[in-house]
């Protein structure tokens, strides 16, 4: 059942039997026998054939693949319980936005260290929105997101106080602008609307890291966080509506004593 939760989730995370089997080193035609056996099995259908033979996943497929991870996380504490190696681990996953990946992530790690002995850390580098459905769908254990967004199973608390600003060549009529999904498309978006501005060339970059290369390389203006900004990037100050705060979010009903303690720590570290 191992391989089988394996592959399903491999391929429901690449979209592709190809490329699932490649990363698991197995045939294409051994994963999808391995995909029919499941769905056999549980008696649904886990994924289906676009227009263009894309994989798409069912409905099914979407209720599964949280209870799959978790699934795979248990057999391989189990196993190493089993085998009196190393005692078991308790998976800990952070996913943080573009900009608080390399802002105030390190910080927040330095809280796990006094108990990493005791865990399985995964950081995942998202946009917002990803960050909070994956927190609802309890496939994270802490966000740190851009923007308050809130639901009926997550607990959303403010942690880090940031600002955003204008920078690079705002005579340019080049400007960077991340991705929908992004706290900073939110805010770039309502200030272009404010400033009447339409820039003449706008591109949509999905790495915070891409748009602040060239910047420095004299490309173009965007609004980028303030903790970015070096002594080789000029920018303006744009007044306390873009002063922002990262929020961290968690799993309300979060069951896990060693999770909620770090949770509780980390919630002190903030600004607030």
């Amino acid at each position: 059942m191992f391989s089988l939760f394996e592959t399903f989730i491999a391929v429901f995370e690449t979209k592709s039997f190809t490329k699932a089997a490649q990363q698991l080193f197995i045939s294409q035609p051994t994963a999808t026998v391995r995909i029919r056996k499941l769905e056999d099995d549980l008696k649904v259908k886990l994924f289906s054939r676009g227009q263009h033979q894309e994989v798409i996943p069912t409905a099914a497929a979407s209720l599964l693949y949280p209870k799959a991870l978790t699934y795979l996380n248990d057999w391989s504490e189990l196993q190493l319980m089993l085998k009196n190696q190393t005692p078991a681990r308790r998976s800990f996953k952070i996913g943080a936005s573009h900009s608080a990946a390399t802002t105030v992530l390190p910080l927040i790690f330095r809280e796990l260290l006094a108990d990493l002995e005791q865990l399985n850390v995964e950081l995942l580098m998202l946009d917002s929105q990803e960050v909070f459905d994956r927190i609802q769908n309890h496939e994270l254990h802490l966000g740190i997101i851009e923007k308050p967004m809130m639901s009926d199973v997550t607990t959303t608390f403010p942690l880090f106080k940031d600002e955003l600003v204008l920078a690079g060549d705002w005579d340019s009529e080049l400007f960077f602008i991340r991705e929908a999904g992004s706290g900073v498309a939110h805010y770039t978006q309502n200030y272009l609307k404010e400033m009447s501005w339409t820039p003449q060339n706008i591109v949509s970059v999905n790495n915070n890291d891409v748009i602040i290369s060239h910047l420095r390389a004299g490309l173009g203006a965007s609004l980028i966080s303030k903790r970015f900004v070096g002594r080789d990037l000029p920018y303006k100050q744009l007044g306390e509506r873009y002063q922002r705060i990262f929020y961290g979010v968690s799993f309300s009903a979060e069951q896990d004593v060693l999770t909620k303690k770090l949770i509780k720590q980390i919630r002190h570290l903030g600004d607030f």
